[in-house]
């Protein structure tokens, strides 16, 4: 490709639209029950993926500063979501993990995600779905080459 730009500022226009889509979706989150915070709920959501994780490691995944993830996590050590667990080999070491009752918040709020997420996808013609869908797959296997 000879001129980047060609690339780049479509890629740009597709970031910007994909920040406004979770912006809307995430609006209709909070008109349907307000739980969790969106932060909350993506902080949840990766944690989900582990037993328990290092808050240095789940900034990374989460790219967010460890001050402002220690933020994060104690408001839901207190809400009862979260548990935090000293490394009984070094004590500088904190480990977070979901408490039941953050499971089963978790996976409340992600079927509500779902449930919104589906009835936008719904008013597209089936063709139009399919569409997406290969788009998505195609997006997300190269971007996760980028990051």
């Amino acid at each position: 490709m000879n001129n980047k730009r060609e690339l780049i500022v479509p890629l740009m226009e597709g970031m910007n639209n994909f920040y406004k889509l979770m912006r809307v979706l995430s609006k209709e989150r909070y008109k349907s029950e307000k739980v969790l915070t969106e932060k909350q709920f993506f902080a949840l959501v990766e944690m989900k993926k582990y037993e328990k994780i290092e808050l240095k490691n789940l900034s990374k995944d989460l790219t967010v500063s460890n001050s402002s993830l220690c933020i994060l996590l104690n408001k839901l050590v207190d809400q009862g979501y979260v548990y935090r667990e000293e490394d009984s080999n070094d004590r500088r070491n904190t480990f977070y993990a979901l408490t039941e009752e953050g499971k089963l918040v978790t996976n409340e709020e992600i079927e509500r995600f779902i449930e919104i997420i589906e009835a936008k996808v719904e008013v597209l013609e089936e063709s139009k779905q399919n569409r997406l869908l290969t788009a998505l797959d195609d997006v997300n296997s190269l971007m996760k080459e980028l990051i």
